[in-house]
């Protein structure tokens, strides 16, 4: 006989219950769902990549309950999940556990042989007497893309090592199918690469049926070298789907296949989940409709090159700190602000995390390194560019070097490389983030207790109107070496 299973999943949910034009909302998400479970309600499974609670409003308990009202079956840790530090991960790991398991088998107590409280490596479901086992993994480049305080309890370890541990275990207790249920970041409008088929690649020997990924935008669903592969989700936008062929007779999946759903074309809605995100959402109307100032253009932003959205939060920033340049990770802004009306909620949509702006003073020749640190091929695929004010700076990108030819202060005068210049970025790029610690090590860093959105907020009350532009403070002679930025 054979049975048909159906495996949906996604990843980077970040609690996005609430519908707009570029979100369906939970309710929408979870109609798309219940679409595909319904065709098959004991063969379907709905598996979380992570990062689901750090860029939103409300409790992370609240988040953890639309999981549930879901119907989510695992959950592996993502990246952010560690953004707030040990009490707050371990908190919601513990109250999310009562709905679903937790599994990461490579994030560790620093120095210690014991995993992060609260999760397992694996796990073993079942479905129509066939055994899934699912082992979960974060990406290993975590420790790289949080604020250091925050992770310095813990370590992630090899995913390879976990893995090779872990499926024979599973297959000795029994588990017909296997996935791999990760964070891991990869690419493939250029062909297939990234964190998650660099694993692929040194696991394919074992009987692994599925790789499920995530961190990076881009929706994803085929059949990769024998094994279904796939990412997507970011807000429930999409719905990544694998169907597998189980033949009973010789315990093996016969046939593999994947789809992407399109969510944002789901129309209707679950009364009872619409009910539960009506009343998360109540508390936060001004949030979501007060204006505060109006954007005359739409501000697109670009993860590589210079863009109006980066450009204007930059600027935003670094007028409220009042320094002489300031910098920040490209990778926490999203995709653009839309022309009218602006809210808080515009703010959040542009850069979701509220950090404090932490100052600095860095002569001129380690601003010099910074830019050469961040267009370091690997650590750019990683990671993208930084966003920045106060200074204009000429990259030569025909040669691996990555050479910064110039920089200069906005009135054109060169930055000294001797001198000291004032400097503001975020918690987060002051701890070393993106994989900069190299030259953020090298200064002391203060934080001045003011929040990133309440900066961009009062920079909008202040202008009333924004509009979008770009003025040539990044050029760039040739392309950037590794280009994986999704906008």
């Amino acid at each position: 006989m054979i049975l048909k299973f159906d495996i949906l999943n996604h990843a980077d949910f970040h609690g996005h219950f609430r519908e707009d034009e570029d979100t369906p909302g939970l309710s929408r998400f979870a109609k798309a769902i219940q679409r595909v479970r319904d065709l098959n309600p004991e063969g379907t499974l709905l598996l979380d990549a992570g990062d689901n609670t750090n860029k939103v409003l409300w409790p992370a308990e609240q988040v953890f309950e639309g999981l549930h009202l879901l119907g989510t079956d695992a959950h592996t840790l993502g990246n952010h999940e560690f953004d707030k530090g040990q009490a707050v991960l371990e908190h919601n790991i513990a109250y999310a556990s009562q709905f679903f398991p937790i599994v990461c088998s490579n994030a560790y107590l620093k120095g210690t042989d014991v995993r992060v409280p609260g999760t397992v490596p694996y796990v073993i479901l079942e479905r129509m007497g066939v055994k899934f086992g699912i082992v979960g993994c974060t990406t290993e480049y975590t420790p790289k893309m949080v604020e250091m305080t925050a992770f310095a309890p813990y370590e992630v370890r090899s995913a390879v090592h976990e893995i090779r541990k872990y499926v024979p275990i599973m297959k000795q207790e029994g588990a017909d199918i296997i996935v791999v249920l990760s964070h891991f970041p990869f690419y493939f409008e250029n062909g297939e690469g990234g964190e998650l088929f660099d694993v692929l690649h040194q696991v394919e020997d074992l009987p692994i049926d599925v790789m499920i990924g995530g961190h990076i935008p881009g929706d994803y669903a085929k059949v990769y070298h024998d094994i279904a592969v796939s990412k997507g989700g970011f807000g429930g936008c999409s719905l990544p789907h694998i169907t597998l062929y189980f033949d009973t007779e010789t315990r093996k999946v016969v046939k593999k296949e994947g789809r992407v759903i399109n969510v944002l074309k789901e129309l209707e809605r679950i009364d009872e989940i619409q009910a539960f995100q009506e009343k998360v959402i109540e508390p936060f109307r001004d949030f979501y409709e007060k204006p505060i100032g109006y954007a005359v253009d739409t501000l697109p932003m670009r993860l590589a090159y210079e863009s109006p959205m980066g450009n204007f939060i930059a600027d935003a920033i670094r007028d409220k700190a009042q320094t002489d340049i300031g910098y920040f990770n490209a990778t926490s802004c999203g995709r653009k602000i839309e022309k009218g009306e602006l809210t808080r909620f515009s703010i959040h949509k542009a850069i979701a995390f509220n950090e404090t702006i932490h100052l600095t003073k860095m002569k001129g020749q380690l601003i010099y390194d910074l830019f050469e640190c961040v267009l370091e091929p690997h650590r750019f695929g990683n990671n993208a560019n930084i966003i920045f004010s106060g200074i204009r700076v000429e990259i030569d990108n025909t040669k691996e070097t990555n050479k910064v030819l110039s920089i200069c202060l906005n009135d054109g005068t060169p930055l000294d490389k001797e001198k000291e210049y004032t400097i503001c970025s975020s918690k987060y790029m002051s701890s070393g983030g993106n994989d900069t610690r190299s030259i953020s090590s090298q200064v002391e860093w203060v934080d001045n207790g003011y929040r990133i959105h309440d900066a961009i907020a009062d920079y909008i009350t202040k202008l009333q109107k924004i509009e979008s532009k770009m003025d040539h403070r990044y050029k760039m002679i040739g392309e950037v070496v590794n280009d994986n930025s999704p906008w």
